[in-house]
């Protein structure tokens, strides 16, 4: 009778899911290391650790700012779930045709080139970027605007909810239980094994940056899940490209919430937007755990992705 009952909740489940349009796949663990996807194309969901994390960088870590402000203790209470990858060309395109979605302000992307940067180039635009991408690259020139909209169109086609995630959250997952300002540990000749960077490779095309002493074979943008995962599983987590997160913009991080949520008080402008990981073109200074970036959120460049989160049932 038990089986019974129970077969019988899941079809009342999965009926109940088919007339609301949710995707009858949404019930999953939420214990740590679950990995699941809602829908054949969805990005493959990475549930990570509840916990308490030291988040910010020491006074004497390489490449601290002052505005980065002081080390701080935070706690994510909830089963969050990160998306293994960066968005792809693939995922971003499917989107785009299923929902007609223009970018917003797609008229130019901050772009580079050897030896400079050119600035802001009008023809250049996620499906065109100027530099060579295949389908699972990670999308480039797509503003916090467009992340958004992506996520938005996601939980519409799901039935869960997804976003893009905090700064806290991002930090978070990507340090994974570490310290420092890499997950991989203390030596930054390692990074080549897990993080597309400003590396040897690099420097044979551009000239700027100070790089890391180590070659990861690429000398753009790297097909997403190329390098070694971080504790939680999750790729590039730094480097490859800078992702947008749900932050406004700050002039220092002073007083964050402690929580997980999305900082968007104190002296926020929320016409720009925050950015963590490093990208392909950055080094040292910028490919750590507690550096980040805020542009405005209409901004788009060669260096910028994005992935999603969900939060899960208790």
């Amino acid at each position: 009778m038990t089986r019974v009952l129970c077969v019988l909740t899941g079809v009342i489940f999965a009926a109940s899911a088919s007339l609301f349009g949710a995707n009858p796949a949404m019930a999953q663990s939420t214990d740590p290391g679950s990995i699941f996807k809602d829908c054949e194309t969805c990005p493959d969901m990475v549930v990570i650790p509840k916990g308490k994390a030291t988040l910010g960088s020491e006074p004497w870590e390489q490449g601290h700012l002052p505005v980065e402000g002081l080390v701080r203790e935070v706690t994510i209470d909830y089963a969050l779930a990160v998306s293994k990858y960066e968005t792809t060309r693939t995922q971003f395109a499917e989107f785009i045709a299923k929902t007609g979605y223009e970018p917003v302000d797609n008229s130019q992307c901050f772009s580079w080139n050897y030896s400079r940067y050119l600035g802001f180039v009008e023809w250049h635009t996620w499906d065109s970027p100027g530099i060579y991408q295949e389908p699972t690259h990670p999308v480039i020139c797509v503003s916090w605007q467009d992340g958004t909209a992506f996520a938005d169109w996601l939980s519409k086609k799901t039935g869960r909810e997804y976003r893009l995630p905090s700064t806290t959250e991002s930090e978070y997952a990507t340090r994974a239980g570490t310290r420092g300002p890499w997950f991989w540990g203390p030596n930054s000749f390692e990074a080549c094994d897990y993080a597309n960077v400003a590396d040897n490779s690099f420097r044979q095309v551009y000239k700027f940056d100070a790089p890391f002493d180590c070659d990861d074979g690429y000398q753009n943008t790297a097909p997403v899940g190329t390098f070694k995962p971080n504790p939680w599983g999750l790729h590039d987590m730094l480097g490859n490209v800078w992702e947008w997160t749900s932050d406004c913009g700050h002039s220092a991080i002073i007083n964050p919430p402690s929580d997980g949520s999305a900082w968007t008080g104190g002296d926020a402008d929320c016409s720009m937007r925050t950015l963590r990981s490093g990208s392909w073109v950055t080094g040292t200074s910028q490919v750590r755990a507690s550096a980040q970036y805020y542009f405005a959120d209409v901004y788009h460049s060669q260096i910028a992705g994005f992935r999603v989160v969900t939060v899960m049932g208790d």
